[in-house]
């Protein structure tokens, strides 16, 4: 069984959080499925997940580590790739914020969270009683209803104030965009070096790193929707120097040469359409 769903959030919500998405797979006798696990290649994504049924292990890639995440997890942008193992019944609620959203409603430098997930209760205290919830109710519109009500107070309680440098950020996720450093940081109303260190804390890596990344998501984008094209036409297209220039990407986002794309399951890119 493959559930995926996705909502709009509420205007409330709008201002930090751009979706939610509700991914329910359940793995029975019978039935043909993906193995349960997936890798989740680097991304710019701010989130806060919730696993109300079995228990998500994050998988250590080079020393093969397992770890259970918590119930409710909030994570930063990766620059390295993730493994995730799931139970028979993975159930995944995740709040999509912009980018700058998840500091504007935590007031933590986001550096802490790259590549890594930590326990939502850290930051919320409170946000075990919807985890109780949560794992009680079976209507996803409930549960969607129950987690926009949450945040939703906790944005009156305390969302920090909007700056030029949000929305800057949130333009900067156009891979087509030819501005440079010093046009976006003039376009934040702050000199390069102080934009540089104001994005890195609220979004988490620095400018430089945030447009790579931005634009190896396009190209993943970009070959899912035309599997024909080979790399090196892609490479051309996107306007890396040259194949090689896009294979030492994906050595560091992927851990994977480009051409074996095909044989893991990541997230967005093969028979999970989130992760």
């Amino acid at each position: 069984m493959v559930i995926f769903r996705k909502f709009t959030p509420s205007p409330e919500l709008q201002p930090i959080v751009r979706g939610f998405e509700v991914l329910h797979m359940k793995w029975e006798d019978g039935e043909s499925m993906p193995p349960p696990e997936i890798t989740c290649l680097a991304n710019t994504e701010q989130n806060l997940y919730f696993y109300p049924h079995d228990a998500v292990v994050t998988v250590s890639r080079d020393k093969g580590c397992m770890t259970q995440a918590p119930s409710s997890v909030v994570t930063g942008p990766k620059v390295q790739p993730v493994m995730l193992r799931f139970g028979k019944d993975y159930l995944m609620i995740k709040v999509q914020f912009y980018p700058t959203g998840l500091f504007r409603l935590l007031g933590i430098p986001m550096q802490k969270l790259i590549n890594n997930g930590l326990d939502a209760r850290e930051y919320l205290p409170d946000i075990e009683k919807l985890n109780a919830y949560l794992r009680t109710e079976i209507q996803y519109e409930t549960m969607i209803a129950a987690i926009t009500h949450y945040l939703t107070e906790k944005i009156k309680e305390r969302l920090l104030p909007e700056e030029p440098i949000d929305q800057v950020a949130i333009e900067m996720l156009d891979p087509d965009s030819k501005n440079l450093l010093k046009d976006w940081a003039s376009r934040a109303c702050l000199s390069v070096r102080q934009f540089e260190r104001s994005f890195s804390q609220r979004v988490g890596v620095s400018p430089k790193m945030y447009t790579r990344i931005v634009r190896f998501e396009n190209v993943m984008r970009f070959k899912n929707a035309n599997p024909g094209l080979s790399w090196s036409e892609i490479a051309m297209q996107h306007e890396y120097t040259d194949s090689s220039h896009l294979l030492r990407e994906f050595r560091q986002f992927a851990e994977f040469p480009p051409g074996s794309l095909t044989r893991f399951q990541t997230s967005g890119h093969g028979d999970f359409p989130s992760g």
